[in-house]
């Protein structure tokens, strides 16, 4: 490099620290907040914040301490600052949060806004197990038990114990961060621990970018995601460590949810969403693509992931109009198992499904789906199931090690499948037999190079290395596969009312 390259690269790189150091800075103590975590200080760093945005904006600065607070409401061109060891503490008293549509807002409520950030080493804590009651565990009530292989026993816990929870909720906020119709929004380095609900929610948001954020949520808490991102586009997320009581990382459609603060029945697709460099765990899914969507979905990207000690790896969801498609994951490990409690999930690495979850409208397709390089250790199969009124297509795994082994809550939890949530009698959780790979009405399915493989596995209901039922093309190549120790004379794979198939596999 020559020097009037080096040059001009010093002079863009000071030019950049010298707007850094000029930007105006409002330091929240200046405006009345306490920091000794007891006072009540929403009002004075509100009005840090609104200072800094009237003033064209800058940074408000929130020093070492604890503050406590309701909901603060961020606006353009304002960066929140966290210094290292500053904290904003939730107050539980919930007549200090904003209601928005018909729920309330936690400690950020921000909508429409540009240029908007909340930085800094500095911790979001949400109190959350304050608003639970910890005594009891959840239960799966009604007549889904009937179709469930342990009947009324399913995921049973010693009397006085929570297992794997979850507790059961008293009244909350919901959402602990919201950004709503806004753009150019900038998450880093921060940590949220203990939300009551929802941790992070950017809707309807434009170019967002969420780096080495983390969240390390009680496992025990019910509804406790980590981020969620909806009906938003362009957005990058990466080196993040999120841990959470249920899905770790969402991205969906969702014009609405059940009243929820910040959404505003937007009718626009989700697209172009990058995730990478991430470790992620979850008593639900590790990453969920979809649910009740409206909105389109496509153009995900997902590498480099550890999923580890979670209850579903990888779940792409399809109940309602909405589509998910072009969706691809390169490079990751998923380690899953059974768990206690009312979680959604029965240990699955990957579950891709698609039937009614509403009553009226059509539902949307799930199709362009590649895997590869992906390692499985698992205690439930690969589970990919769609009802007749949709379509699953052109799903693809390269380069794949599949396992499945043997649970410690086999007994309470094993041989069945869990569909949740939809409207399909019979199909939330059910007993079934468990192959390796279980797929349903499908088309365009295709394996290429890998293992699938079981651990010291013998009740009878484990089987084939891979069963398909109404698969038009299905192509096994490159691979090996054998079936079930507790089932050696079934063939590795089994095939019922399938088309085109090509099966290559090497014992």
């Amino acid at each position: 490099m020559n020097r009037k390259k080096i040059k001009a690269l010093l002079v863009a790189a000071l030019a950049t620290i010298s707007t850094f150091s000029n930007a105006a800075s409002y330091n929240v103590l200046d405006f009345g907040a306490k920091n000794n975590g007891r006072e009540l200080v929403t009002s004075h760093i509100q009005k840090a914040i609104n200072q800094c945005h009237a003033d064209g904006g800058g940074v408000v600065f929130v020093p070492s301490g604890k503050y406590l607070v309701g909901t603060l409401n961020l606006k353009s061109n304002v960066e929140f600052h966290f210094e290292t060891g500053a904290v904003l503490l939730a107050t539980t008293d919930l007549s200090q949060y904003q209601r928005h549509n018909e729920q309330l807002a936690g400690v950020f409520y921000t909508e429409d806004a540009d240029n908007v950030s909340i930085t800094g080493n500095g911790t979001i804590f949400g109190q959350g197990m304050e608003f639970m009651e910890r005594t009891v565990a959840k239960k799966i009530v009604g007549d889904v038990n009937n179709y469930i292989r342990q009947k009324f026993d399913f995921r049973k816990v010693e009397n006085g114990t929570l297992g794997d929870g979850p507790v059961n909720p008293k009244e909350r906020f919901h959402q602990m961060v919201i950004f709503s119709n806004c753009t150019d929004v900038s998450l880093s380095d921060f940590k949220c621990v203990d939300a009551p609900y929802w941790t992070i929610l950017v809707v309807h948001c434009d170019r967002v970018k969420v780096n080495k954020v983390m969240i390390d949520n009680n496992l025990l808490i019910p509804n406790s995601d980590g981020l969620d991102i909806v009906s938003s586009s362009n957005v990058n997320v990466s080196d993040c460590y999120f841990s959470c009581g249920d899905d770790a990382i969402i991205l969906a459609g969702y014009a609405h949810h059940f009243g929820d603060p910040g959404f505003k029945d937007i009718l626009k697709p989700s697209k172009n969403i990058n995730v990478d460099n991430c470790i992620f765990r979850s008593r639900s899914s590790a990453i969920r693509i979809g649910g009740w969507d409206q909105n389109h979905m496509s153009n995900y990207n997902f590498s480099n992931i550890t999923i580890y000690d979670s209850n579903c790896g990888i779940n792409l969801t399809v109940r309602d109009s909405g589509s998910i498609q072009n969706v691809n994951f390169d490079n990751i490990r998923i380690e899953t198992r059974m768990h206690t409690g009312d979680w959604w999930g029965n240990g699955e690495p990957i579950k891709i499904s698609a039937l009614r979850g509403v009553p009226d409208s059509p539902i949307g397709i799930i199709k362009n789906i590649s895997f590869a390089n992906i390692s499985c250790s698992a205690e439930n199969s690969i589970l990919m199931y769609a009802s007749d009124e949709t379509v699953m297509e052109n799903i693809s795994f390269n380069n794949f090690n599949f396992e499945l082994k043997k649970g410690a809550l086999e007994e309470v939890s094993g041989g069945n499948f869990d569909l949740r949530p939809n409207t399909v009698q019979g199909k939330e959780i059910y007993a079934s037999n468990i192959p390796v790979v279980y797929i349903e009405n499908a088309k365009n399915v295709f394996f290429n190079q890998g293992n699938i493989s079981w651990g010291n596995v013998d009740k009878p209901y484990y089987t084939n290395a891979i069963e398909a039922i109404k698969v038009n093309t299905l192509y096994l190549d490159n691979m090996t596969a054998s079936p079930s120790p507790s089932n050696p004379e079934l063939p590795a794979v089994s095939l019922k009312n399938c088309t085109n198939v090509k099966n290559n596999i090497r014992k």
